[in-house]
């Protein structure tokens, strides 16, 4: 038996399809960090007015507040946390929308201020 056998054409295929596969993984997540570094870096995106179509986390992003000060605002439980639009989490609770944007905007005025008095209130 020789030290250095070759790899069979099958083992040669799988290894290029799993580089082709791992490549194109690799490329996809990139086009995704790029697309949220570009967008989140936009000034318009930052401290979003807050509407009845924007998820959750979304309103959390914009603002830069954990996610949890939003989802505790508007009262929705650890096992309820999933992706949600504003206007659902309202329509669920039998409230105006207004209302928890007002209770979201409140929550995000306390954080700001815990973290640093001079940052500015929704």
């Amino acid at each position: 038996m020789p030290l250095h056998s070759h790899p069979s054409r099958r083992f040669r295929w799988l290894t290029r399809i799993g580089f082709v596969v791992a490549l194109a993984l690799t490329l996809f997540f990139a086009a995704r960090v790029i697309s949220d570094a570009v967008y989140w870096s936009d000034p318009r995106h930052t401290d979003q007015q807050i509407e009845g179509w924007m998820p959750l986390g979304y309103i959390a992003r914009s603002w830069d507040v954990p996610r949890d000060v939003v989802y505790e605002a508007v009262e929705i439980r650890p096992d309820e946390r999933r992706w949600r639009r504003l206007e659902r989490v309202a329509e669920a609770r039998d409230v105006p929308v207004q209302t928890l944007i007002d209770r979201i905007g409140l929550a995000i005025q306390t954080f700001r201020q815990a973290q640093s008095p001079d940052q500015a209130t929704p």
